[in-house]
């Protein structure tokens, strides 16, 4: 099973999950552009190496904040799917949330992803790229072999899921997203907020897409 060092998001900013393998992956960057505060984690995690991806799931500023920064001190290519790499090649203020909250959003060298695509991250281990649109248009999770999720925005544990009511969000989308997620035999639970969980994920995505059904239209 491939090691995973959380890195628990503080306020706004979400997660950052690092994934221990013979080629280091980073999902997600938090919101901070300084490693003040998440540089020595990072440092000790990977002992030496630099990473070989960082990959964002969707295009938010509290997920992408920490991007550049991060990849000039630990390497790695930034890949996203190809919606959100528009919108992060440009810096759109928009979209990425950077106007709401007062932010720059600097222009970055972007990756495209597309739904299906495996990445190879070594020792037979593969991330699959799920595409999940709903909180964004292009939001994705990532699955592992080992029936691990990494969710983004898409869905939390404990019952919680991404909002649709910002720029390119969609409701009758993301439930749709839940849906196919709910069909998956999830294990482990990593999402872009709140605290993940190890073992018995579909579980927590289960109550996601009840909450969803009942109310979501409503809010």
């Amino acid at each position: 099973m491939m090691k995973v060092h959380f890195i628990e998001g503080g306020g706004f900013s979400g997660n950052i999950f690092l994934i221990d393998c013979e080629k280091p992956v980073m999902i997600d960057t938090g919101w901070d552009a300084s490693l003040t505060h998440i540089g020595p984690q990072i440092k000790e995690a990977l002992n030496g190496r630099q990473l070989d991806r960082i990959i964002l799931t969707h295009r938010h500023v509290d997920h992408i904040g920490g991007a550049l920064v991060i990849q000039a001190e630990f390497g790695g290519t930034i890949y996203a799917q190809k919606d959100e790499a528009k919108a992060l090649r440009t810096g759109d203020p928009e979209t990425t949330g950077g106007r709401m909250f007062g932010t720059k959003v600097h222009p970055m060298e972007v990756e495209d992803l597309e739904d299906g695509d495996e990445i190879d991250i070594g020792e037979g281990q593969t991330l699959k790229i799920i595409q999940t649109p709903g909180h964004t248009e292009g939001g994705i999770c990532l699955i592992s072999k080992d029936d691990d999720l990494f969710s983004g925005d898409t869905v939390f544990t404990e019952g919680g899921v991404g909002r649709w009511d910002l720029p390119t969000g969609d409701y009758p989308a993301l439930l749709r997203s839940i849906e196919g997620l709910a069909k998956l035999p999830i294990q482990g639970l990593y999402p872009g907020h709140g605290m993940p969980v190890k073992e018995n994920g579909a579980k927590h995505i289960g109550m996601s897409l009840r909450y969803l059904r009942e109310f979501g239209g409503h809010v």
